[in-house]
């Protein structure tokens, strides 16, 4: 089965005018012809895609469930419209960046306000996409920068390691270990705790550091995001050891944070393309993250937070 990219044309029209010789004064052909055209997709399509009732056309529900993907690939084809215009206007100022939920909620909003006082015209697209998924897609999907809790290996690309201070616990308002200005190991002991799945990198060495002291936790819940283990402990439920950046976009009357005396420290890692596919912006958007998080850690450095 082979569609043309005229038949689809086609079948998105007569899907919003629902009639034939609108379909061909919007298409610049003739009813006959669109008539002949539809039928032939149908005899290609190997099902009907409409019914016809007096001058409308009815849509079968084939015709709907094909509709939700023509309406993306259409998407897909303006958005191409959309940079072949820009890079005849010499105005392709635009950044893609791809990153964890907790870093486009903790980093990334910081970076992106210093890149646009750098770059007042241009934009940017942020897509935030749980680890799995990002990493794939940062192979198959255009994307100028890349921002990983994890080490990411591809092939002509480029990466940067950068340090965002050490591991800090989250705590309610009125918490025991509110009390204490650094906690060591033995004071986790017995406390409800709320962590993320075992397959996180950072879960595996925090277990590691409890199971090396003989530490036993009540982890109570498991959870996926830092967003929601920060709401988890802001509702009083438990304790839980998160990133920095998230530790900080997230404390609140609510929400305490207490350094560790024994420091876990935490790098986040900044992907770029092979160079052939490297945005112009992708570089100032890079060093734009890197500034956002110097302040970040001068800010941690200043109350104690980190080592």
């Amino acid at each position: 089965m082979r569609l043309t990219h005229r038949q689809l044309e086609i079948f998105q029209s007569l899907m919003q005018t629902l009639n034939v010789t609108e379909t061909a004064d919007h298409l610049g052909s003739s009813q006959p012809t669109i008539s002949r055209e539809l039928k032939d997709l149908e005899a290609t399509l190997g099902f009907t895609l409409f019914h016809r009732d007096n001058r409308r056309l009815k849509p079968t529900q084939q015709a709907a469930a094909l509709n939700v993907i023509v309406q993306r690939s259409f998407v897909s084809i303006e958005e191409i419209a959309r940079t072949a215009r820009a890079i005849r206007g010499d105005n392709l100022q635009r950044v893609s960046v791809a990153c964890l939920p907790a870093y486009a909620h903790a980093i990334i909003p910081q970076a992106t306000k210093l890149f646009l006082n750098e770059h007042p015209q241009a934009s940017v697209k942020i897509h935030s996409l749980e680890e799995s998924a990002l990493t794939r897609d940062l192979l198959s999907k255009f994307f100028d920068v890349g921002m990983v809790e994890g080490n990411i290996n591809l092939s002509a690309s480029a990466t940067r390691e950068i340090y965002t201070g050490d591991l800090l616990c989250i705590m309610p308002a009125g918490h025991p270990l509110a009390d204490y200005d650094r906690l060591d190991i033995e004071q986790f002991s017995g406390h409800n705790f709320i962590y993320y799945a075992d397959e996180d990198y950072y879960r595996r060495q925090v277990d590691q550091w409890f199971n090396n002291a003989g530490i036993n936790r009540k982890l109570t819940i498991e959870a996926t995001t830092a967003s929601s283990i920060s709401s988890l402990v802001a509702a009083g439920i438990g304790i839980s050891v998160i990133n920095p950046l998230s530790a900080l976009a997230f404390e609140s009357e609510n929400l305490l944070i207490r350094p560790i005396r024994h420091s876990i420290p935490y790098y986040v890692n900044v992907w770029q393309p092979e160079d052939l596919r490297r945005g112009a912006l992708g570089a100032e958007f890079v060093q734009s993250i890197v500034s956002a998080v110097d302040e970040h850690v001068v800010k941690l450095k200043n109350r104690n937070l980190c080592a």
